[in-house]
């Protein structure tokens, strides 16, 4: 059974994380750092191919009123990329406050988030997915 991966897209840092086979529970990976766009690309590809990925979930930053902002213009952009090199249906998911979610988990668990940049990236791409398999994918199941 196939997988989805979520992406929370940064210009510096991309957070990652993996759904079980059966699409219930999400689980963080490692954050990837951004060298050079090729290099993000090639990396995705393996995990894909890892993880027996068929959907990619993408974090969409939109602002407070549901606004694009110029992060989601640079999401737009990474998508746009990501769409020549990855052959899978790539979905867009709302992402507001899961940076800040995922910073009140980090808190409660006694990490502290401005040391731990990564872990907010791969918490965050972790609230972005299992929102999806708790929400988005009910019509599916």
């Amino acid at each position: 059974m196939s997988r989805i991966l979520a992406i929370d897209y940064g210009e510096k840092r991309v957070g990652l994380a993996v759904s079980d086979p059966l699409k219930l529970i999400a689980t963080p990976l490692d954050t990837l750092k951004v060298s050079s766009e090729k290099a993000l690309f090639e990396d995705l590809l393996k995990l894909i191919e890892k993880w027996d990925i068929h959907q990619i979930l993408v974090g969409y930053p939109l602002g407070l009123k549901g606004n694009k902002t110029q992060q989601t213009q640079k999401v737009d952009q990474f998508v746009a990329a990501l769409k020549k090199y990855v052959p899978l249906p790539i979905i867009l998911w709302d992402e507001r406050f899961t940076s800040t979610e995922a910073e009140t988990i980090l808190h409660q668990k006694g990490v502290k988030p401005s040391k731990n940049k990564d872990l907010i990236d791969q918490m965050s791409a972790r609230i972005i997915l299992q929102e999806y398999l708790d929400y988005g994918m009910k019509d599916e199941k």
